[in-house]
């Protein structure tokens, strides 16, 4: 359409053929979104279990210790978050070997030509960094905790506070190209990057004995601990004069007594009542 005909005419048979082209522009757009639209889902749901697996390896790392490989992780969470699973639980945490891998989520495949979209284990990798705690003046208590429990550690015999701090964990997967995808939708070279970060808690234990080894490096009495059977048979000697000497321990720690007064009418363990470490 030139100027003059639509500055002279203004008609509609001056525009023939624009409305056309449009539509043409337009439908293309829609029929690759379209063809497209089943692998956003797919892609989805593998980001879904991408950021599941970031989680779990973050957390398993504030566990595990620094002898625990990155590469022996990264094998734990490939067989368990992405191969297929018909079980309630999987025995086989290692499996993550070529007829494991086959044995594959059908969402994760392409429907034309059975593919899978995460093609082989290498396709997952994981890595994962212990930083020190953001903020400068918790990270100096956190490194003087540390130290100081270190050296308490030594000399009482107790156990020292696990190593605190910031854990966090990468996990990348490299997606498979989309063959049957029109172009440049089937060269895409997509990887999924997720991370996730979690801050410990150094004094966290798992039972009243770990409470007890813990408590004992911060405590006065928990120093009595090594040198515990001079002091007993000390002590032996002296009960003729004072016979509550029977009973002295001093490098004894009871994580679970409270005050008799406290407990009346209840099930918790009051002095003499709970286990002694």
């Amino acid at each position: 359409m030139n100027l003059y005909c639509a500055y002279k005419y203004n008609s509609i048979k001056c525009q023939s053929g624009q409305a056309m082209v449009e539509m043409t522009i337009v439908a293309s757009f829609v029929v690759i979104i379209f063809l497209a639209i089943f692998y956003l889902g797919k892609f989805h749901d593998i980001q879904a279990s991408t950021i599941q697996a970031a989680r779990y390896a973050s957390w398993e790392r504030t566990v595990k210790t620094r002898a625990y490989s990155d590469s022996e992780l990264q094998q734990q969470t490939r067989a368990r978050l992405y191969t297929w699973n018909t079980r309630a639980f999987k025995s086989t945490d290692g499996a993550t070997d070529s007829a494991a891998w086959e044995n594959q989520n059908d969402i994760w495949k392409d429907h034309a030509s059975g593919d899978r979209l995460v093609d082989k284990p290498q396709d997952v990798t994981i890595h994962t960094v212990r930083k020190n705690l953001p903020n400068v003046a918790t990270a100096v208590i956190d490194r003087t905790t540390q130290m100081v429990s270190r050296v308490f550690a030594a000399i009482s015999g107790g156990q020292k506070l696990p190593e605190g701090g910031m854990y966090t964990s990468t996990v990348s997967v490299k997606l498979s190209n989309v063959a049957s995808l029109p172009a440049p939708l089937n060269e895409l070279n997509l990887t999924l990057n997720e991370t996730s970060a979690i801050i410990t808690d150094n004094w966290d234990s798992n039972s009243p004995s770990q409470v007890a080894e813990r408590t004992r490096v911060f405590t006065g009495a928990g120093l009595f601990n090594r040198i515990m059977p001079v002091i007993k048979a000390a002590s032996y000697l002296l009960v003729p004069l004072e016979p509550d000497f029977l009973d002295f321990e001093p490098g004894q720690i009871c994580p679970d007594i409270v005050p008799a007064d406290r407990v009346t009418g209840s099930n918790l363990p009051a002095y003499g009542g709970a286990q002694c470490f």
